[in-house]
């Protein structure tokens, strides 16, 4: 794999981060949620959000990419809660990679700068959400230490779905477990 760097996104980095989310999405996806919404997903829609995001400068909300010599390949975010949920104060909001990209442990190395990047603003504990069918999402978090907390169902543009939450009570220690994790399933 090519050398692989991670740094904090700009909002010149929107556009590629929407279309890593999109590309993602339409491999994870597939089969989970309906084709033609995976098919109409815009590169425009995503990016104006992104850029919002980027935009808004926030100390609560952060964003790190990866990138290669090809550009950006990866990219997660997080945010420091304006109120706890399932008695945790900061949330995974987006873990997202090129396809070909998984399984090459970008992933845990960007959960890893979120969750420094939480706790550097203050967070003691972490939350992720993830559509429950996306079975190697869940794998991942378990991995990492997730404790499985509820799972739900939940409208996302017109769609029934269920979801399941992971947390991490303890940041530091998910921060600290990381880096000795050995594989990634």
């Amino acid at each position: 794999m090519m050398n692989v760097i991670l740094r904090p996104a700009t909002v010149a980095d929107a556009a590629a981060i929407a279309e890593v989310r999109i590309n993602s999405w339409r491999a994870t996806y597939r089969g989970i949620i309906p084709a033609s919404y995976l098919n109409d997903m815009k590169l425009e829609d995503s990016t104006a959000h992104w850029t919002k995001v980027l935009q808004a400068g926030s100390s609560k909300i952060c964003v790190f990419v990866a990138e290669n010599d090809e550009g950006i390949v990866a990219f997660a975010s997080g945010m420091i809660l304006p109120e706890t949920k399932l008695g945790l104060d900061a949330e995974l909001t987006a873990v997202y990679l090129e396809p070909d990209m998984q399984r090459a442990r970008l992933g845990r190395r960007l959960v890893l700068e979120v969750a420094q990047a939480c706790r550097t603003a203050g967070a003691t504990g972490l939350l992720a959400w993830v559509i429950s069918e996306n079975k190697p999402a869940r794998k991942f978090y378990e991995h990492l230490g997730g404790e499985l907390l509820i799972e739900q169902g939940f409208t996302w543009d017109g769609m029934d779905l269920k979801e399941v939450a992971y947390g991490w009570k303890d940041i530091s220690r998910l921060i600290n477990d990381v880096p000795q994790l050995r594989s990634l399933h």
